[in-house]
C-alpha cells in the first residue's frame, strides 16, 4: 500500500504544539498532531530533556571504551557488534498486515478516543543514528536558547554526518556555504530562555519521514527518509532545497547511490563467505551432481563469473526477477526475455547468477549452476552434427541435475536444421524442455520475437517475459550503479546532475538507442574524456555530459554562452544579410528561434511548424537556406524534399520505406532514414500543395506528435528539427490584394477563412505554429537584392584573389532588367547570371582577369578590368 500523500489531523484546543499555557495540552496529552496510514493513526511523542541528554553523552563515552576492550578480545567484540546489529534491525517500520476500519476518520477527538491498537508512537521505528539527529537538533535548540526545535535545527545537525555531506558533494553544492546559510537564518530566530519542545512543522516532518520509509520498503526511519520529508513539506528547509533545484527525487536516487557504493562492499564480503560454500566444480553441496566434459567446452558458468565479482549489481529489475522466481515456483521452466537491444536483458540473467550464488533464490534454483550455452561455438565444426553435440549436452545436463541452461538470442536457433536437414534445432530444445529435462533461460529482441519465434514451437512454450526500457529514475539508479568502477578505473568523480543529464539527454537526443546501455556507454565516454581534459581527481558536471551528447548529434544543448546570447538577440540582423523585407516573416522564424534555444517550446513537437505562402521569387526557400546556416551551422543542415515528386498516393513509400519482405525495403524512406542521420536539421517541403492528400496527413502527425513510424516500425523522432512547408498557392490572390492596398493581417485571415480550404484541410492548417504571408517586392526591395547577389559572387572570386565593384548605374540597370512584380528576385538571378557571371567567365579562360585585378562592371554589361600591382 503506497500512500504519496500525507494529511494531518491537528488538535484544535493546542492548534498542534502539544501545549496550552506552557503546560502539556489537556485535549491531546502532548500528541498535537495525528497521521492517517491504512486507518492507523500515527504520532510523534518522544520527550526530551536535560536529565536524559546528559545520559545519553556519558552512556557514549562508556560505549567508546567499551568497544576499545572489546577490540582487543576478539571474538568477543564480534558478538557484541552481532547484539547490536540485531538490535538495531527490531527498530522497524510497522508495516501493517490488517486494515483499520478507521480510515477515513479525521476527528482529533475521536482518534484519541481510540484504543492503542491503532495508534502508533513512531519514535520506536528510528534507527540509532536517526535518534542521535534528534538529540543533537534538541541540543542545538537549547544552546541557542530557542524556545521550539524547527526543521531548521534538524537540517542543521543532519549536515554534521559523513553520508549527508556526501548526498550534498554528490549534488554540488558548497557545503561550507550551506551551512552559513542555516547558521544565519538559525540566527534569524527569537531567543527564549526555557526548555525546548518539538515544533508542529517538525512533527509534520517526521510523520511525512515515516510515511517515506513505509513507501520506499524500509526497515526504519533513516537520514533518506528525513531529508526527503524536508525537501517536500512546507518549510523554510524546503525553500533552501528550491534554491538549491533540490527536490526529492534527486534525494532518494542520490541515497540509492550511496546505498549502492556500500552494496558492492557488503556483498563483496557476503560473496566471499557464500562463495566459500559455494560449489567451485561442477559438483554440487550434496554430491549428487556429475561431470559435464562436453557441455563445458561449449559453455561459460555464469555462477563462477559472479562468484568472481565479474558482473555489476542489477539494479532496478527487481520487478522482473521476482515475476520470473514466481512462474519457476508454479512449475514453469522455459522463459525467455524479450526487449529492444540494451534494455538490459543480459544484466537480469547476470542478476539471477548473482542471487544463485547468495543462494537467494527459489528452492529450485538452490545449490544449481546457471550455464551460458554458445549457440555459435556449438554450430561449428566438421566431425560431429548440431543435433548429435545438441542431444550430448542436454543429456549430461539432465544427468548433472545442478544445471540451469541460458541461450542468448535464442531465435538465432530457430530453422537451424541438424545435417540430415530434417530436426530444426529449437524443435529439439522444445521436446526436451517440454519433458521436464532441463530448465532453460533466454533472451531475444523485440523485433526477432515476433519476427521468428513467436509463431515457433519453441517460442510458444517459452514463458515471456517483455523487458521494457528503465524509466528515468530506473534508469538514473542503474547508471549510478555502474559509476564506482568507472571512478575507480580512471579516477574521476561524477556529479549527480551529470548522470540526471546523461539519462535526460540520451532519452531526447538518441532515440535509436535504448537506456540503460546508451547512457552507460556515455558515462564510459565522460570518464575518458574529463580525465583528458580535465585530468585526475576531477569532477564530472552536467555541461560535460550535454557538451559530448551535442558533439555526437550535433545539436546546441550546453548552456548559452554570451557570445550565443548576442547572436540570438540579434538574429534578425544576421537574416536580413541575406533577405531583403519580409519582415513579419523575419521576426516570427526569429522568435521560434529563441524559444527553441531556451527551451520554451513544446518538447514532443518540432522545434517550429512553420508555412510560408507567397509568389515565387519572393525570398521563401532563401530565408529556408539562412536558418539551415545560422541556427543549424550551415545549408547542408537541411533536408529538402519536392513536394511535386510526391503526387501519387504510392509515394508514401518513397518517405517510409517499402513494407517488410517488400524488394528495397531494407533501405529505409528518404524522409525517415534523412531525419535518422540528421536528427537536428530543417526540413524543407517545397510547393508543398502539390503532393498527394495522404501523404500530407503524414505530416499531422509530424507536426503534432513530433514522430514518425517507419515501414519497419521504428519510431523515428522529429522533435528537433524545423519543419517549413513553402506554397504558392493563392499567389494571384496575395498580389491582386496587396496592389489593391490591403493590410497583410486581413489578407491572412481571407485565406484561412477561404482561398487555402480548396489546397489544405483545416486540420492541417492548424497545425502550423505561423502561417506567413509574402508580400511582392518592390524595385527598391530588388535594388537591395542585386547588392546581396554581387557580395555573394565576390566570395567566390574572393578564393581566386579577384575583386569585384559595380557602378551604380550598372546596378540600376541590373535592377530594370531583372525586376518582375510576378515572378519576384528569379529574373534577377538570370541577368546577373547572363550579364555578370557569363562575361567573368570568359575574362578567365582568356586570361585577361587575374589574380588582385579588380573587374568593374559597368553600364551596358561591359567588364572594365583594373590591373594588379606587380609583385
Amino acid at each position: 500500500m503506497a500512500r504519496s500523500d500525507t494529511q494531518f489531523i491537528i488538535c484544535p484546543e493546542c492548534s498542534g504544539q502539544g501545549e496550552k499555557n506552557n503546560k502539556k495540552c489537556p485535549a491531546c496529552h502532548g500528541v498535537g498532531v495525528y497521521s492517517c496510514l491504512g486507518g492507523y493513526f500515527l504520532f510523534f511523542k518522544k520527550h526530551f530533556n536535560l536529565d536524559d541528554f546528559l545520559k545519553i553523552k556519558i552512556k557514549k563515552v562508556f560505549k567508546k571504551i567499551i568497544i576499545f576492550w572489546f577490540s582487543l578480545l576478539g571474538d568477543m567484540y564480534l558478538f557484541y557488534r552481532l547484539e547490536q546489529d540485531i538490535r538495531e534491525q527490531q527498530r522497524k517500520i510497522n508495516h501493517f498486515l490488517t486494515t483499520s476500519p478507521y480510515s477515513e476518520l479525521a476527528d482529533f477527538s475521536r482518534i484519541s478516543k481510540l484504543k492503542s491498537k491503532f495508534k502508533i508512537e513512531i519514535s520506536d521505528s528510528f534507527s540509532k543514528k536517526t535518534d542521535d539527529v534528534f538529540w543533537r537538533s534538541w541540543a542545538l535548540a537549547r544552546k541557542l536558547k530557542h524556545a521550539r526545535v524547527t526543521p531548521l535545527h534538524l537540517f542543521a545537525s543532519l549536515l554534521l554526518y559523513p553520508k549527508v555531506k556526501e548526498l550534498f558533494a554528490r549534488l554540488e553544492v558548497d557545503l561550507y556555504l550551506l551551512k552559513s546559510k542555516v547558521r544565519y537564518l538559525l540566527s534569524l530566530i527569537e531567543q527564549k530562555e526555557i526548555i525546548p519542545e518539538i515544533s508542529l512543522d517538525l512533527k509534520k516532518i517526521i510523520l511525512k519521514a515515516y510515511f517515506v520509509a513505509y513507501n520506499q520498503n524500509n526497515p526504519c526511519l533513516d537520514f533518506m527518509g528525513l531529508l526527503t520529508a524536508l525537501a517536500e513539506e512546507e518549510s523554510i528547509v524546503k525553500e533552501i532545497f528550491y534554491d538549491l533545484e533540490i527536490d526529492s527525487e534527486k534525494i532518494k536516487n542520490v541515497f540509492a547511490w550511496i546505498g549502492f557504493d556500500e552494496e558492492l562492499i557488503k556483498r563483496e564480503k557476503k560473496f566471499r563467505i557464500n562463495a566459500f560454500f559455494k560449489p567451485k566444480g561442477v559438483m554440487n553441496r550434496s554430491f549428487t551432481a556429475v561431470a559435464t566434459p562436453f557441455l563445458d567446452q561449449y559453455s561459460q558458468d555464469l555462477t563462477i563469473s559472479a562468484k568472481s565479482g565479474s558482473f555489476s549489481l542489477c539494479v532496478g529489475r527487481e520487478k522482473e526477477i521476482k515475476q520470473i522466481f514466481q512462474s519457476l515456483e508454479s512449475g514453469k521452466n522455459g522463459f525467455v526475455l524479450v526487449g529492444e537491444p540494451g534494455v538490459g536483458k543480459k544484466s537480469i540473467i547476470e542478476g539471477i547468477a548473482q542471487l544463485m550464488v547468495e543462494e537467494e533464490v527459489p528452492e529450485i534454483l538452490k545449490d544449481k549452476r546457471l550455464i551460458s550455452l554458445d549457440i555459435g561455438s556449438l554450430a561449428g565444426g566438421e566431425s560431429t552434427t548440431i543435433e548429435t553435440k545438441l542431444k550430448a549436452i542436454i543429456n549430461e545436463v539432465a544427468r548433472a541435475g545442478n544445471i540451469i541452461l541460458f541461450i542468448e538470442d535464442i531465435s538465432n536457433i530457430v530453422g537451424v536444421k541438424s545435417r540430415s536437414g530434417e530436426l530444426d534445432v529449437a524443435d529439439i530444445i522444445y521436446s526436451y524442455l517440454n519433458n521436464k529435462y532441463l530448465i532453460l533461460f533466454s533472451t531475444c529482441s523485440a523485433a526477432d520475437y515476433q519476427r521468428v519465434l513467436k509463431n515457433s514451437a519453441l517460442g510458444n512454450f517459452l514463458e515471456k517475459n517483455v523487458i521494457e526500457e528503465p524509466k528515468k529514475n530506473q534508469a538514473i539508479q542503474i547508471l549510478e550503479s555502474k559509476v564506482g568502477a568507472l571512478e575507480a578505473r580512471h579516477q574521476i568523480y561524477f556529479s549527480y546532475k551529470a548522470i540526471e543529464q546523461i539519462v535526460e539527454l540520451t532519452s531526447r537526443y538518441l532515440p535509436d538507442q535504448n537506456l540503460p546501455e546508451k547512457g552507460i556507454s556515455l558515462l564510459e565516454e565522460a570518464s575518458v574524456y574529463v580525465n583528458q581534459a580535465k585530468g585526475k581527481n576531477s569532477l564530472i558536471k552536467e555541461e560535460d555530459a550535454a557538451y559530448l551528447v551535442s558533439r555526437k548529434t550535433k545539436i546546441p544543448l550546453t548552456k548559452i554562452t554570451e557570445k550565443e546570447s548576442e547572436k540570438l538577440l540579434n538574429l534578425e540582423k544576421r537574416i536580413h544579410q541575406r533577405i531583403i523585407g519580409q519582415e513579419e516573416a523575419v521576426i516570427a522564424v526569429s522568435a521560434a528561434l529563441r524559444r527553441a534555444r531556451t527551451e520554451l517550446r513544446e518538447l514532443k513537437r518540432p522545434i517550429a511548424n512553420l508555412l510560408f505562402l507567397g509568389p515565387t521569387g519572393v525570398g521563401k526557400t532563401e530565408l529556408a537556406k539562412a536558418i539551415g546556416e545560422i541556427y543549424f551551422g550551415s545549408e547542408k543542415n537541411m533536408i529538402r524534399l519536392d513536394m511535386s515528386e510526391y503526387q501519387e498516393k504510392s509515394s508514401i513509400d518513397r518517405m517510409l520505406g517499402a513494407p517488410i519482405s517488400y524488394r528495397g525495403s531494407e533501405m529505409g524512406g528518404y524522409l525517415t532514414e534523412a531525419v535518422k542521420k540528421q536528427p537536428f536539421s530543417l526540413l524543407l517541403l517545397d510547393e508543398i500543395e502539390k503532393a498527394h492528400p495522404d501523404i500530407l496527413n503524414l505530416f499531422l502527425q509530424v507536426m503534432e506528435d513530433g514522430r514518425l513510424t517507419d515501414s519497419s516500425g521504428k519510431t523515428v523522432d522529429f522533435t528537433n528539427i524545423i519543419l517549413i512547408g513553402t506554397s504558392n498557392a493563392c499567389s494571384n490572390f496575395i498580389q491582386e490584394e496587396i496592389r489593391n492596398n490591403k493590410d497583410i493581417i486581413e489578407i491572412k485571415k481571407d485565406l484561412l477563412n477561404q482561398e487555402l480550404k480548396s489546397y489544405f484541410l483545416p486540420e492541417f492548417l492548424n497545425r502550423f505554429d505561423e502561417i506567413i504571408v509574402f508580400k511582392p517586392l518592390i524595385k527598391e526591395e530588388i535594388k537591395q537584392i542585386a547588392h546581396l547577389l554581387l557580395i555573394k559572387l565576390q566570395k567566390q572570386l574572393d578564393k581566386k584573389g579577384i575583386s569585384l565593384r559595380a557602378t551604380d548605374e550598372a546596378i540600376e540597370e541590373l535592377v530594370e532588367l531583372g525586376y518582375d512584380p510576378i515572378f519576384g528576385a528569379r529574373p534577377l538571378k538570370r541577368v546577373i547570371q547572363d550579364r555578370v557571371n557569363n562575361s567573368l567567365a570568359d575574362y578567365l579562360l582568356k586570361g585577361e582577369l587575374k589574380r588582385r585585378d579588380i573587374a568593374v562592371l559597368e553600364k551596358g554589361g561591359e567588364i572594365r578590368v583594373v590591373k594588379g600591382k606587380e609583385l
